[in-house]
């Protein structure tokens, strides 16, 4: 690292010769000047035994004095040095036990991107582009070995002879571990996440958010939200609009997505990856099923995919469908009893609209798995630290198949689609899309702007699927948290007719596609009230749809939701016959069991121990949805529900994500239970998506 900034991201050029009481030897490393200063030590220009060159951090002394740092700072140090040397200034040695304690890094020669910019301005073009690629590939090394930055900006990018280098990451925030600093403030302000500034886990999308800014300085010679005081910034970050002028083109549309200020909207590494380089490939391997052509489910997106599609080429495995054993590579769930009709015998088509070209009801459908990168990451982590068992979890864990979501811009939701649909048609897969975008998603200024932005939205996605074969789960929540409910007030009145209107378009226009199923919002068992809900779902349209699913992130038993499934699709029924009804038991119970019924899918990602039972009168308001402790996964996916009205049971949303941050009628900030901030909704949490690999139910491996 040169002068302009070393592994403590100072501020500034400070490089100078050696001063009184400056050492001229630390360990086996000669120093030859002083490179910088920082809060916790001073970094030098050393020369290694072999005469080759290196930055040697010398920290304090007050903070080297801690046990306790001593010991996290080993561990961080570990950690360091397993991040990859591409992209990043390595960590080579460090001295921990004795009286000094130091650091040894690469010595990376050239000015800072902070200095660069300064003298030169913004760049431009390809140049650009190529530092958002160095930079994002330096934070997939960086997270893979289990590191978050916090402190990633233009000071700590250094632009050397063979391209752009990240520095100071691993021990960035180790002041922090010392107690001179809380981690709500560790990193630079301009650049920071909003979720920094509340104290809270963090997590790689809090890089993504500083890389954002990062790459916003590089092309405008700005940060997005400007400079100033602490509080005058913070509040910028926390609820203004980027300044993003000058940045345009597929880099800004990336960029804006990037400061998006839910971590849950932002992209991941890896998709910055296959954006810039155009590597959006989804990563799959197909199983084989109960018989019939090959088929399998692509979920996902990945890396890597030019070496995948040679590997899935060849991974075609010769067992049939049945129960599923985490241990291999099937991701069927336990077959039920052979007595109860399979969903692959479902209704005739003329009785169900849209059947015909539902690919879940074709005999021998097969499922597919890719491996997902959190939970293989933290494998991998695991896996360094000894703990073999739990690194076995999370493996199987990322081998089990999950739907694709889409919640981006119309350009990459078409690059997304488009890329998934063309994997699956070269190995004969059906893919799973989970939509994520509707206007006042969730109940707040989240997803697209307004009714037109939506269509367009969906037009592209249609676009993509084309007459391929396709799955679409529409909007989770979209009918349960209806606006202009007392579960949703915003956009009153209007706002409910405008998304019967949305829900309507996108079951239509994807509908029409000749081999693509849709399904509808049907919430859970309890909520909404179950007449309450079929209504909307007549209103959404579910009678042009191929059904509803239930239980999206939540975790009711699947035995119960067969039930209640089978209930809400007669009361839908009788809701849109023209004699109507009021969905009493007796009416129910009278519905022709040729009907036609409306068919449904149920999500099993983190069911497999049933909601929780909680301890009477422990909690103000328990929030039986959120986060709640002792649950596990559920059954795999798979066609063979058991039910022919249950076309299959799907995971929707990833088990091993948070479901947001949960105060069960206290104060806060900590969740009560988990004694901590849980992670923002949609956030892989390591130790949740442990908890409910070990409690698997039938078990993962």
């Amino acid at each position: 690292m040169n002068g302009g900034s070393e592994a403590g991201g100072l501020p500034g050029r400070h490089e100078s010769a050696l001063r009184a009481g400056d050492p001229a030897q630390v360990g086996p490393y000669r120093l030859l000047r002083r490179l910088g200063q920082g809060g916790m030590g001073t970094v030098y220009l050393g020369e290694a035994p072999d005469g080759t060159h290196v930055a040697v951090k010398l920290l304090h002394h007050t903070i080297a004095a801690d046990p306790g740092f001593r010991r996290r700072f080993r561990r961080e140090v570990e950690a360091a040095k397993r991040v990859a040397r591409f992209c990043t200034a390595a960590v080579l040695d460090a001295q921990m036990d004795g009286e000094t304690v130091y650091l040894v890094t690469e010595y990376v020669p050239g000015p800072t991107l902070r200095e660069a910019v300064e003298r030169d301005g913004p760049l431009r073009g390809s140049n650009l582009d190529g530092l958002a690629v160095s930079i994002a590939t330096a934070l997939r090394a960086i997270h893979a070995a289990g590191i978050i930055h916090r402190d990633l900006k233009p000071g700590n990018v250094l632009l050397s002879p063979i391209g752009p280098k990240v520095i100071d990451f691993g021990v960035a925030h180790l002041t922090d571990m010392a107690g001179h600093m809380s981690s709500a403030v560790v990193g630079t302000p301009s650049f920071m996440s909003p979720e920094q500034f509340e104290g809270g886990p963090l997590t790689p999308a809090s890089d993504v958010f500083a890389w954002a800014s990062t790459i916003t300085y590089a092309g405008t010679g700005h940060a997005p939200f400007g400079h100033g005081s602490l509080p005058v910034v913070l509040n910028r970050i926390v609820n203004g609009t980027p300044d993003l002028t000058g940045l345009d083109g597929p880099l800004g549309t990336l960029v804006a997505r990037a400061l998006a200020k839910d971590p849950a909207r932002r992209p991941t590494v890896q998709e910055i990856l296959d954006a810039l380089t155009g590597s959006t490939t989804p990563s799959v391997v197909t199983l084989p099923g109960t018989g019939g052509r090959r088929r399998g489910l692509v979920i996902g997106t990945g890396a890597g995919a030019l070496a995948l599609v040679a590997a899935v080429t060849a991974a075609w495995v010769g067992t049939s469908s049945g129960p599923a054993t985490s241990g291999s590579s099937a991701t069927s769930s336990a077959t039920p009893a052979a007595s109860v009709t399979s969903a692959a015998a479902a209704l005739p088509s003329a009785s169900v609209a849209g059947s015909g070209g539902n690919p879940l009801r074709e005999p021998g459908v097969r499922f597919a798995y890719k491996q997902e990168p959190d939970p293989r990451r933290q494998a991998d982590v695991w896996e360094a630290q000894g703990r073999k068992a739990d690194a076995a979890l999370m493996r199987a864990l990322a081998a089990v198949p999950h739907s694709v979501n889409l919640n981006g811009s119309i350009t990459e939701v078409g690059n997304t689609v488009t890329s998934t649909m063309r994997l699956a048609a070269a190995h004969d897969a059906v893919p799973v899309f989970l939509t994520d975008n509707i206007p006042l998603l969730d109940c707040s200024d989240r997803g697209a702007p307004d009714e037109r932005a939506y269509q367009d939205w969906i037009d592209q996605v249609a676009a993509g699927i084309g007459a391929g074969r396709a799955v679409v789960v529409l909007e989770p929540n979209s009918l349960a948290e209806l606006p202009g409910t007392d579960d949703c007030p915003p956009g009153g009145k209007a706002g409910m007719a405008e998304r019967y209107r949305e829900l309507g378009y996108a079951v239509d226009r994807l509908g029409a596609l000749p081999h693509t199923a849709v399904y509808l919002d049907g919430g859970i068992l309890g909520w909404p009230d179950f007449a309450e809900m079929a209504d909307r779902l007549v209103n959404a349209g579910v009678g042009r749809a191929d059904g509803f699913y239930l239980n999206s992130s939540d975790f009711q038993a699947t035995e119960d939701l067969l039930w209640y499934g089978n209930r809400l699709s007669r009361c839908v029924h009788l809701l849109a016959t023209d004699g109507g009804g009021t969905c009493a038991d007796a009416e129910i119970d009278a519905v022709p069991a040729r009907a036609p019924l409306p068919h449904f899918v149920i999500d099993t990602s983190r069911n497999g121990k049933g909601t929780w039972e909680v301890p009477e009168g422990k909690y103000a308001d328990p929030q039986l949805w959120c986060n709640p402790p002792g649950r596990g996964i559920g059954l795999r996916p798979t066609t063979d529900t058991g039910d022919k009205l249950a076309d299959a049971f799907l995971w929707i949303r990833h088990p091993g994500e948070s479901n947001g941050r949960c105060l069960r009628g206290g104060p806060g900030p900590e969740d009560p239970v988990h004694h901590q901030v849980d992670p923002v909704g949609g956030t892989w949490w390591p130790a949740l998506a442990l908890e409910r690999a070990r409690n698997a139910v039938p078990p993962l491996r």
